[in-house]
């Protein structure tokens, strides 16, 4: 749901809770207590379907978040494996397909990640024999096999969990436009009780109150973590200072042992950039999509001081 509609729900949730900690002024006042008892209805039905919509979007997601970490676990593995055993036959053509990095699999889109993880597959299957001693057995390959199979249906065929999302959002839409009709016509009929109980009215209407906590209370959808190093030493480089372009108020500084967690707060083309007085400026494009996380190690070239000015 959008800010504005979780705002809304959050107030017609105080505008009940404030109501049912006060003594009922509005006992005896019958459309009064019609409309109370309908707006709670709305609520459980909300508090229900928003149930639902966390099955829909929390479940599919984490299996589908978990496979991935196991298609990219596999895939490393195995051609790990490749590498040594092309490294040891001196097979230079092999080397290279198999010279693959958490990285650079982290780094590709969702497809692309499946497709990598294919090529492994193809090219490792009939050197399988060969690779017993390189710990790589037919199962594994199975095991990776079934994992591309099964990370695939999650990204070609989604549509049935997104419409089903989306017939859920619709419909608590529905519920709180609803409520909020209900509620205007409480606010009218507290006229009613104005005289006799003020501060109730004071406490209702402070409830009533819509407060945007959307951007206070915003939260990264992904993190991209890694290690800052020094380009051909790999020594690692603390307080290097890393952000999205465009997004710069929520950089981080590299830790004293080179560690970092920079949290993205929008999907889709970002570049992350790392900067450190005495090494060049340096950019990374990423794909960000909405709680997929990424592992990315940054490696920074050291600049030359400028030499001095003679004329000085």
């Amino acid at each position: 749901m959008d800010n504005a509609t979780n705002n809304q729900i959050r107030m017609i949730r105080t505008t009940i809770k404030a109501m049912d900690l006060n003594p009922n002024p509005w006992d005896g006042f019958v459309k009064m207590e019609s409309y109370v008892g309908q707006v709670k209805g709305i609520v459980l039905d909300i508090d229900a379907k928003f149930d639902l919509l966390m099955e829909i979007d929390g479940g599919p997601k984490k299996r589908k978040e978990l496979v991935r970490n196991l298609l990219i676990q596999s895939t490393l593995k195995i051609s790990g494996s490749g590498y040594a055993y092309a490294d040891d036959e001196d097979e230079t053509l092999l080397m290279e397909k198999m010279d693959i990095t958490k990285s650079d699999i982290t780094a590709l889109v969702d497809s692309e990640q499946a497709n990598k993880a294919e090529m492994v597959l193809n090219v490792v299957t009939p050197l399988v024999v060969s690779l017993g001693d390189y710990k790589v057995t037919l199962a594994d390959l199975t095991e990776l096999h079934d994992y591309i199979v099964e990370y695939r249906d999650f990204l070609t065929a989604p549509k049935n969990s997104t419409d089903a999302g989306s017939g859920l959002r619709d419909e608590i839409l529905i519920l709180v436009k609803k409520a909020l009709r209900i509620l205007k016509k409480m606010d009218r009929l507290m006229e009613h009780l104005k005289e006799d109980h003020s501060e109730f009215v004071k406490v209702y209407f402070k409830a009533r109150m819509i407060i945007d906590l959307g951007h206070r209370y915003r939260k990264p959808i992904s993190f991209i973590t890694g290690k800052t190093i020094k380009v051909g030493t790999g020594e690692t480089l603390i307080d290097v200072k890393l952000t999205i372009l465009g997004d710069e108020k929520h950089g981080v500084l590299s830790s004293n042992v080179g560690m970092y967690s920079l949290g993205a707060y929008q999907e889709g083309d970002l570049i992350l950039v790392a900067e450190k007085v005495g090494f060049g400026r340096k950019e990374f494009p990423l794909v960000i999509v909405k709680g997929e996380n990424q592992d990315l190690n940054i490696d920074l070239e050291a600049v030359a001081p400028n030499p001095p000015d003679p004329n000085e």
